[in-house]
């Protein structure tokens, strides 16, 4: 399952369990179903989705692309395949990277940042909770994704 663009740039990659969502989920784009994972969800996704928007902001507004544009330009991804179409992947969660058959990253990642690109267009992240994912670490990572 996924969540968000059809043709994203950027797309976030978790093994966890998809929110829950309203019966009309299909037809809700962008902003609405930004609003209806929200509403719908714990605090977790709310977690998720700020760590995302700070990742994907053109500026310092993530709040606005939050609200606004994430799911509408961006996806979360449930699958383990990684979507052709994206400029760039976010594999977050430790047990996440497994699922990608990346048994080098998990060797090479226990660096002082606990994150790495096994590729110049997939980081593989920490799950994104403020405890594993801290703003220091989400400023590197964006600066990384938005070089490209």
């Amino acid at each position: 399952m996924q969540l968000g663009s059809e043709n994203p740039q950027i797309v976030l990659y978790l093994n966890t369990q998809i929110p829950s969502l309203p019966k009309n989920h299909q037809d809700l784009k962008g902003a609405e179903l930004s609003q209806a994972i929200l509403e719908n969800n714990n605090n977790n996704w709310r977690k998720v989705l700020t760590i995302f928007a700070k990742l994907c902001a053109p500026d310092e507004d993530w709040r606005s692309y939050l609200h606004q544009d994430l799911l509408l330009k961006q996806q979360i991804n449930f699958k383990q395949v990684l979507v052709k179409s994206a400029q760039m992947h976010v594999v977050a969660g430790k047990a996440n990277w497994q699922r990608f058959d990346t048994a080098v990253v998990e060797k090479s990642a226990i660096n002082q940042k606990k994150w790495i690109y096994l590729k110049p267009n997939i980081l593989f992240t920490p799950y994104p909770d403020y405890r594993q994912f801290p703003n220091s670490m989400i400023s590197e990572c964006r600066a990384h994704l938005h070089q490209s």
